[in-house]
């Protein structure tokens, strides 16, 4: 780790095949060359912190690889998270000024962002566009907004998507390839991140099946680029990091490779009772609608959210 900075924070670089390869690969990175810094706030108050700023590349996001065993979720929680980001939570948000519960989420802001003529629906345009105009470059989606979220006390993380195909002219049988970048501005390493990427591979993969049966074309997987300000381990997750990177390394030592640290699909969802999760979402939901007066939308959310359980289970392959 460096000891001392220049006042910058270290420009990292990671890469992988899979997911959790390239996952594993900047966690390593961000331990061999990030800043530890004593940084103020509320959660590491003056504590040593690692951070940088990473961009990481995944050439092969489709891979069967889909749970790593040093992760801290339980395959729930990542089943959990995955119908988060397709939507299954967007009732739950209260985006009044000054909300401190469930001020936005992911997929509520992309489906449903508060523009100045009324909700827009950025996922819809960015297929819309893909399908009928690929070869422009606007088919983007914010997150951050700036009336809501600079006074926010849990303000966004995720920024922004963006997509692009590209004929692969390699192949020789007409298809392309769509790619996506997206930004954090921060992310906690050891937590957050491997949920973020796996969750936003669930929601590039339901753009892809949208587009491709929207416009019909031979569209394969591309590679998913993920760009993030602050790549950091806070300082109460610094023993996550470090346990991280002694299993890592006696793996290397034992000259094991990625597929013994992580579990198949098959492998990681064979004890998942997901019928557990959705019941789990539908009772919050049923509580935040009679919180906000809405109950009335119950069964239309309840049909949503198991529809949205069975796109992610077919993503999955389980």
């Amino acid at each position: 780790m460096i000891k001392k900075g220049d006042g910058t924070l270290p420009i990292l670089y990671a890469k992988g095949r899979s997911i959790l390869e390239a996952w594993e690969n900047s966690v390593a990175e961000l331990y061999r060359g990030g800043l530890l810094w004593h940084r103020e706030g509320e959660k590491d108050k003056g504590r040593a912190t690692l951070d940088s700023t990473m961009t990481i590349t995944i050439t092969k996001p489709d891979s069967d690889l889909f749970y790593h065993k040093y992760m801290t979720c339980a395959p729930e929680d990542l089943f959990d998270y995955q119908m988060e980001i397709l939507g299954s939570k967007d009732s739950w948000v209260h985006p009044e000024a000054g909300s401190t519960k469930w001020p936005y989420h992911y997929h509520e802001r992309l489906a449903s962002y508060p523009g100045a003529k009324g909700l827009v629906n950025q996922i819809d345009r960015v297929v819309d566009g893909l399908s009928t105009e690929r070869w422009k470059r606007t088919h983007n989606a914010v997150i951050w907004n700036p009336e809501r979220d600079f006074d926010s006390k849990d303000p966004p993380c995720l920024q922004r998507l963006w997509f692009d195909i590209i004929p692969d002219e390699l192949a020789g049988d007409g298809s392309s390839r769509l790619n996506m970048n997206y930004e954090f501005r921060t992310r906690n390493v050891m937590i957050a991140a491997p949920m973020n990427m796996i969750g936003l591979h669930t929601l590039y993969s339901h753009v892809k099946k949208r587009v491709t049966e929207k416009s019909g074309m031979n569209l394969k997987t591309g590679r998913i680029v993920d760009f993030i300000d602050s790549y950091h381990v806070s300082a109460q997750n610094m023993p996550l990091l470090e346990n991280f990177m002694e299993r890592y390394n006696k793996s290397m030592e034992k000259e094991e490779g990625i597929r013994d640290r992580c579990f198949d699909r098959q492998t990681a969802f064979a004890g998942l009772d997901k019928e557990a999760v959705v019941k789990r979402v539908i009772e919050q939901t049923e509580k935040e609608l009679a919180e906000k007066g809405e109950l009335n939308r119950l069964e239309e959310e309840i049909k949503k959210i198991k529809a949205i359980s069975r796109e992610v289970s077919e993503i999955n392959g389980c």
